[in-house]
């Protein structure tokens, strides 16, 4: 009898209020740099610490997975849009923790949540349960707990800063996500 191995996951929540180029960015320079095996995005219905959103999670939902159909190992999930209210990081670690059992865990973000990291719920059991990928953004200096388990990301392909808030006042009134039709590309183009 041969058991299955158990595989390695990564993680990437977000509002996606709405997508744009940096969060693609996030998703292709994150399967050039770690072996996965599965790379679940969650799209959040809400996120806890921010105000409600400018899409309906139903439209994020699914520009995300247009956005993202047919790459290989990632899958667009709903399981936080499906709660219908902000899930905290801890609760989809534990869920995707206890359904893939996986070898590793591993949880993106950015470096400008790291400083209010310590107030997440259940930040003693999320730091056990996960490896911190940080994605580093220019102006968000950096200063990890000791025994914080992290590996860094550099978006090396986005030259300038970007946010959702500040492409959403651009976006208000389309019905596609503000992205350059060159914005969708294959990890294999990087």
């Amino acid at each position: 009898m041969s058991l299955t191995p158990k595989p390695t996951i990564a993680l990437y929540g977000g509002s996606f209020d709405p997508p744009h180029v940096a969060h693609l960015e996030v998703i292709y320079q994150t399967l050039a740099s770690f072996a996965l095996d599965k790379f679940f995005i969650l799209v959040a219905h809400q996120n806890p610490f921010k105000t409600p959103p400018a899409f309906t999670p139903e439209q994020r939902l699914l520009w995300m997975q247009e956005l993202l159909r047919g790459m290989d190992k990632v899958i667009v999930s709903d399981y936080e849009t499906q709660q219908k209210r902000p899930v905290p990081t801890i609760e989809s670690v534990r869920h995707f923790n206890q359904t893939y059992h996986p070898q590793k865990l591993y949880f993106i973000m950015g470096t400008d949540n790291v400083a209010g990291l310590k107030d997440w719920e259940g930040y003693d059991e999320l730091t056990q349960l996960a490896h911190f990928i940080l994605v580093q953004r220019q102006g968000y200096p950096l200063d990890t707990p000791p025994s914080f388990n992290h590996s860094f990301l550099s978006l090396e392909n986005i030259k300038c800063p970007i946010s959702s808030t500040q492409i959403r006042p651009c976006s208000q009134n389309t019905k596609s996500p503000h992205l350059p039709p060159s914005a969708k590309r294959g990890v294999d183009n990087l």
